[in-house]
């Protein structure tokens, strides 16, 4: 009762100083409102961490995107390459090319050895064998110029694969990746078929990564939360991640 009377006294300082401050405020309690709402979609049972604690003193490349939407963001950028270091990554699997931002970022961070495996739908396949309820996510599964936006000096260290990640055949690629991006379709039947997958793709001691683990996104939230594996986010991004455990 203390804080909700702290609360509403703020509130009516702000409002006689400078009312249309109180939009930002109302602004920020609605998206942690929603954000917390469902419990499914909750992540904050998820333990946190920081760029800098994944690999402490790291450095990377960055490849910057103006207006690339459903994209990952620069931090976000940062900490896939944080988690490359972290486990000395020289192969890396990514479901999910869309238009290439995060697979550039990816084989960016690279050594010179190293190559990116990245699969989306063929160009004549518009919908995937799993359902997808979202309409955005099926434009963007029926979208053309897959891998569009990487640099012509970057494609020489990575392999365009097309299929529907429900149907392709892990046996070529299995345990010998360091690091598996997931960031197909976002329904909860893929992200659970990517993951399965991803986990197969990925060596003892590798790690793997999802994109959109947000209350945006509860599919996503839900089927890393009933996963069984130890989840992380980093903070500040919707990105989560966790480590194979050595077998």
């Amino acid at each position: 009762m203390k804080k909700i009377t702290e609360f509403l006294e703020r509130l009516w300082i702000i409002g006689r100083r400078r009312p249309r401050d109180l939009r930002h405020v109302f602004g920020v309690a609605n998206a942690t409102a929603a954000a917390i709402q469902d419990p499914e979609a909750d992540v904050r049972e998820f333990a946190e961490t920081t760029i800098d604690e994944i690999a402490p003193g790291a450095r990377f490349t960055f490849q910057i995107y103006h207006g690339a939407q459903a994209s990952i963001t620069l931090l976000e950028g940062g900490a896939l390459a944080a988690l490359m270091a972290r486990v000395q990554a020289s192969r890396v699997f990514e479901f999910g090319t869309y238009k290439g931002a995060s697979t550039t970022q990816l084989a960016m961070n690279l050594p010179p050895e190293g190559r990116v495996f990245t699969l989306d739908l063929p160009k004549d396949l518009e919908i995937g064998i799993l359902p997808v309820d979202r309409p955005a996510e099926r434009m963007i599964a029926a979208e053309i110029g897959k891998g569009a936006l990487v640099p012509e000096d970057m494609r020489s260290r990575i392999t365009f694969l097309q299929a529907d990640s429900a149907a392709f055949d892990t046996a070529p690629y299995e345990a010998s990746m360091d690091l598996v991006f997931v960031d197909g379709a976002h329904s909860y039947e893929y992200v659970l078929n990517d993951t399965a997958k991803g986990l197969k793709l990925l060596r003892a001691g590798g790690v793997i990564a999802w994109h959109d683990c947000a209350p945006n996104h509860p599919d996503v939230v839900r089927a890393l939360r009933e996963s069984g594996l130890s989840i992380s986010l980093v903070r500040g991004t919707a990105l989560a991640f966790a480590f194979k455990t050595e077998t």
